[in-house]
């Protein structure tokens, strides 16, 4: 079915978001700073501009775009500074989720399974002769999905917001440096050891393995850097073979 060929039931404006955020962070259609125009998305879909600019509001709200008064909304240009309060933030939040789980011991044998089929699906997928687009685009459903499922299970319902609009902002504000053809599957294959070191309770090594899951969105890392512990709990101060 043409991507088009789903905007015909009720909630269009979540469907609508949902098939911008495709074009912005996985496909790349509209890039960083383009202007998007409501009609022009109102005559690609054949639908009225009241659900455009919902879904305009949706992704405002998440950090893809920003309304300019006089002059309309544009995909959000992050800049160097941006990315690295981004990365700091999402790295915060996300160690304390696992903190949380491995504390409190909130997932069981069926979670970790539950992970691993996820995993090995991107890992399919990344081997899959798809186009590289589509591709690509499974393949991050399939991320957001893995890391909700953790967040979830770790019951911080505002971490889970949070770090839902980070995921969103982090993609778009690497999306020139994403990850390419060749490192989706070492991408993939890098989430099973997030759910060892989850499994075994080893919470500076999930904390090591999330570090090394965000640096392998950058095509300069080095493969054959290592990448030293965070200090004192925080986020890295820096990723060998990465200027940011």
């Amino acid at each position: 079915m043409a991507r088009t060929g789903r905007f015909v039931h009720e909630n269009l404006g979540s469907k609508v978001a949902e098939y911008l955020r495709e074009e912005i962070l996985w496909l790349g259609r509209l890039k960083k700073g383009q202007r998007i125009q409501e009609n022009d998305i109102a005559n690609e879909l054949n639908l009225s501009r009241a659900p455009v600019r919902e879904a305009l509001k949706e992704l405002e709200h998440q950090g893809l775009v920003v309304f300019m008064p006089r002059r309309g909304t544009f995909v959000s240009d992050f800049d160097h500074d941006d990315l690295m309060e981004i990365y700091d933030i999402r790295y915060m939040l996300e160690s304390r989720v696992f903190e949380t789980i491995i504390q409190h011991q909130r997932m069981a044998a069926e979670d970790f399974r539950r992970l691993r089929k996820i995993v090995d699906e991107m890992v399919a997928l990344s081997k899959s002769s798809d186009p590289v687009e589509q591709k690509i685009m499974d393949f991050a459903e399939h991320d957001i999905m893995f890391h909700r499922y953790i967040w979830e299970k770790s019951d911080r319902r505002w971490s889970l917001k949070i770090l839902s609009n980070l995921y969103y902002q982090l993609r778009l504000a690497m999306m020139q440096d994403m990850i390419m053809e060749q490192d989706i599957e070492n991408s993939a294959a890098m989430h099973y050891d997030i759910i060892d070191c989850l499994e075994k309770g080893d919470t500076e090594g999930a904390k090591l393995m999330l570090v090394r899951h965000i640096a392998t969105l950058w095509r300069e890392l080095p493969q054959n850097n290592e990448i030293g512990e965070p200090p004192h709990g925080g986020a890295p101060a820096g990723i060998p073979g990465i200027s940011f």
